[in-house]
């Protein structure tokens, strides 16, 4: 019985071993404002050039996007909306400061 006993909290003990293991390996994403390609942190962001920064392709490093993850994302210019930041930045924007086509949608916070 005290064998029985013995293996059951071992085998207890790896279960919630491995709960939290699970919960710490959870990987938080951070987002580029101008291109949204996805990174694992804010160091891998800031560290590469962007291809859709504003002054141009690879003129300047991505930007960390400040707001929360979202089903949809709204552009601050037209307001648009789109399921990822991804798919918002790769379009032109009719409604963009700089001239009607002459920059890509921007999130919303």
């Amino acid at each position: 019985m005290q064998r029985a006993s013995i293996i059951f909290l071992t085998v207890l003990f790896s279960v919630l071993s491995l709960s939290v293991y699970a919960k710490e390996t959870v990987v938080a994403t951070f987002y580029c404002e101008y291109c949204g390609m996805p990174f694992p942190s804010v160091r891998a962001l800031t560290a590469c050039r962007c291809a859709r920064h504003p002054l141009g392709p690879n003129k300047g490093y991505h930007k960390v996007y400040e707001g929360a993850e979202k089903s949809q994302y709204t552009c601050k210019y037209c307001g648009f909306k789109f399921s990822s930041i991804r798919a918002m930045t790769a379009c032109r924007c009719a409604r963009h400061p700089n001239g009607a086509n002459k920059g890509y949608h921007a999130p919303m916070l």
